[in-house]
């Protein structure tokens, strides 16, 4: 079922692989809304082996669009609006870049960088987070310059900001709001610069809004779970999804994928 050419994105999904896809996003939702992040990491990683490594990425951002405006609707109220900005000054110009990037990457190189980044964060997310800061809109908006230019180019770059969030005191609600507005954004510049290139055709958008159709209500039980319960995710399982996804995506750059 993986191909490099959006020429066949939709017309190879038969009925199990649009419920696998389905399935995909409902349960990442789920999950984002829950933890807070790594919501559109994991779908991709979840999503290549489905409808290709190189249309991952703007189906995705697509996807992202619908998911994050539900999310950052539902927890509207608890949205740190100065910390928003705060990042996202300094941060945009980093998305628009790394989304330029990403346009003349080729299959492999895109596959290469993605596999890289995942298995990358695992170490450093744990690095980040034995570190105690404490963080102002200063730091947050230092913050914002590394996370835009991972962001423009890969999904995760918000796992980057979790520590800066713990130091500057964005927890709970707070977190998963603002990880929301800030993803909103984020993948309304990437869609806006993939227009501009031949990356985004009617197969990868059509894709992208029923991918994120299905996002919605998993993202409503997310906040659910979030209001009425106390659930964590286990980061060992975050981890080992991580892992398992960074190598699969290391070997179709290196052996997996034909052509450029």
């Amino acid at each position: 079922m993986l191909t490099s050419s959006s020429t066949t994105l939709l017309a190879q999904l038969d009925w199990l692989t649009l419920v696998l896809v389905a399935l995909a996003a409902f349960a990442t939702a789920l999950f984002h809304s829950v933890a807070g992040f790594a919501g559109a990491l994991l779908l991709s990683v979840c999503l290549a082996p489905l409808i290709g490594v190189k249309e991952v990425v703007p189906v995705v951002a697509l996807a992202m669009i619908i998911s994050n405006i539900n999310r950052t609707l539902l927890f509207r109220r608890h949205i740190n609006w100065r910390a928003y900005a705060a990042i996202m000054i300094t941060g945009l110009p980093g998305i628009i870049f790394g989304a330029v990037v990403y346009l003349h990457l080729s299959v492999k190189a895109v596959a290469l960088v993605l596999g890289s980044f995942l298995l990358i964060t695992i170490p450093l997310r744990r690095i980040l987070k034995k570190r105690n800061y404490t963080v102002g809109l200063r730091g947050l908006s230092a913050a914002g310059v590394v996370y835009g230019l991972i962001s423009g180019t890969v999904f995760g770059g918000g796992m980057i900001l979790g520590p800066f969030f713990l130091g500057a005191g964005i927890i709970g609600e707070s977190l998963v709001g603002l990880v929301a507005a800030l993803g909103l954004t984020l993948n309304i510049t990437k869609t806006v610069v993939f227009g501009t290139g031949e990356l985004l055709d009617a197969r990868v958008i059509s894709l992208g809004l029923v991918v994120g159709i299905f996002t919605i209500p998993g993202g409503i039980l997310g906040k659910l779970i979030v209001k009425n319960s106390k659930v964590t995710v286990h980061t060992l399982v975050v981890e080992s999804l991580m892992f398992f996804g960074g190598c699969y995506f290391i070997y179709q750059g290196l052996v997996g994928l034909t052509g450029n």
